[in-house]
């Protein structure tokens, strides 16, 4: 018997290359690819972000990028702070900063009366290891923008690999001397020409020599069997040996019978943001060579713009650049409740006010709104994520993707983890 796969995303795709025995893949959307689709807008491709290809594994960058062409590149990011660019990550670029501000910085780090306690969220974090000046200016009100969540309500699992930069680095930074930080993210991969979605349509290549990729499915229960799984949806019923749940976690408890409350309590605790993504053609921008940057200030509505003919060749246009602009928000919240026009309408204004596109250069304009985009990881988060996939591994359900998982997961640990758990399937780990 076959292994049930729930969702065509890249956690699906990439199990059912990696599995030696057959799989069934049932993806609810007409389209494959989750997260990883792309679109078209003027002429070139766009993702949902966009999305780079990068990891401090070699291996696991390897399982991704030897399946296609790519162009590698080195990182230009910006932080948009004081109507000027500072260049990223914001701790090594001080000198860009004025005179007063950058005082700020350097002697709340020097003298930091927190470094000496135990961090236990997120903005602990932030005092402990950059000091007051660099957390107040950027750190705090960017991330707060970003998760639209407090962070002194937020654990540090997404920070605490982040490394207290040396002294001297700082000093350095200062006074002038800048250093790159952050460099294992210094160079990335990316398709030469598809966007992000090229790598979905290589794994999907691999994986339909030995899976069947059913979609648009809608399921309608999922039952345990004496022999395995039985998936019932209005295309047949689809049996299994196995069964791995790839789509997000809130949408499989939607076919499960007689889960506990305690267990739907905590799933309902589970928090994450929806995105977004409007994309812009511009006569002309001030971007220059940069190709991303962030802004913390909250009178505009977007936290992060990509520049997307940085990526290549293959992403530019004779027309002008494509911009994509991106806003976090969840589904209660003030931006949740806005129109679509109006979110348009509040990305244009907030690209002139800067200064980055005049309102008299946007040719057109595009937005696509997508539910799953971030994991939020508040004080909650592990208690009630354990709780919810303890749960399903005691049925015997196995779970492989960001949503699945409820962790934030860049592509390279998405398949490095589908990678794991194929091993496993196989019984070869």
């Amino acid at each position: 018997m076959s292994v049930v796969i729930l969702g065509a995303g890249l956690a699906g795709l990439s199990l059912a290359n990696y599995l030696k025995q057959k799989s069934t893949i049932l993806e609810r959307e007409a389209r494959i690819g989750g997260l990883c689709r792309s679109f078209s807008f003027c002429g070139v491709r766009y993702d949902i972000g966009p999305h780079i290809l990068f990891s401090r594994k070699k291996e696991s960058l390897n399982r991704i990028t030897s399946l296609l062409e790519t162009n590698v590149i080195r990182r230009s990011n910006v932080i948009f702070h004081r109507n000027r660019f500072v260049k990223y990550p914001f701790e090594n670029h001080l000198y860009a900063l004025d005179k007063d501000e950058r005082e700020y910085c350097l002697n709340e780090f020097l003298n930091n009366p927190y470094e000496k306690y135990d961090a236990k969220n997120m903005l602990q974090f932030f005092l402990k290891t950059f000091g007051e000046g660099i957390t107040r200016l950027y750190l705090q009100p960017y991330n707060e923008k970003i998760w639209k969540f407090d962070p002194s309500f937020m654990d540090t699992q997404m920070v605490e690999r982040i490394p207290k930069p040396p002294k001297e680095d700082i000093i350095n930074s200062a006074n002038g001397k800048p250093s790159e930080g952050y460099t294992h993210q210094l160079y990335f991969h990316y398709p030469k020409s598809g966007g992000i979605e090229h790598v979905i349509e290589r794994f999907s290549s691999a994986a339909r020599q030995k899976a069947d990729i059913v979609n648009p499915v809608e399921i309608e229960r999922i039952e345990k069997s004496k022999d395995g799984w039985s998936v019932l949806t209005d295309r047949g019923t689809f049996k299994g040996k196995d069964i791995v749940n790839c789509m997000p976690v809130h949408e499989l408890f939607n076919y499960l019978d007689d889960v506990p409350a305690r267990v739907r309590n905590a799933l309902r605790n589970l928090k994450y943001n929806s995105i977004h993504i409007v994309a812009v053609l511009a006569r002309n921008d001030s971007m220059g060579d940069n190709f991303v940057a962030t802004f913390a200030d909250k009178k505009l509505i977007f936290h992060r713009i990509s520049k997307i003919s940085f990526l290549g060749d293959s992403y530019r246009t004779g027309k002008g650049s494509v911009i994509i602009a991106e806003i976090t928000y969840r589904k209660e919240s003030h931006i949740g409740r806005m129109d679509r026009e109006s979110i348009k309408r509040a990305v244009i204004e907030g690209l002139d006010s800067t200064g980055i596109v005049k309102k008299e250069d946007v040719l057109k304009t595009e937005i696509r709104s997508f539910e799953y985009a971030y994991v939020i990881y508040d004080l909650e988060h592990r208690r009630n994520t354990d709780m919810v996939l303890e749960y399903l591994s005691s049925r015997g359900i196995h779970s492989c993707g960001r949503f699945a998982e409820f962790e934030y997961l860049n592509m390279d640990a998405v398949v490095e983890r589908a990678y794991s758990l194929a091993r496993k399937l196989n019984g070869e780990a």
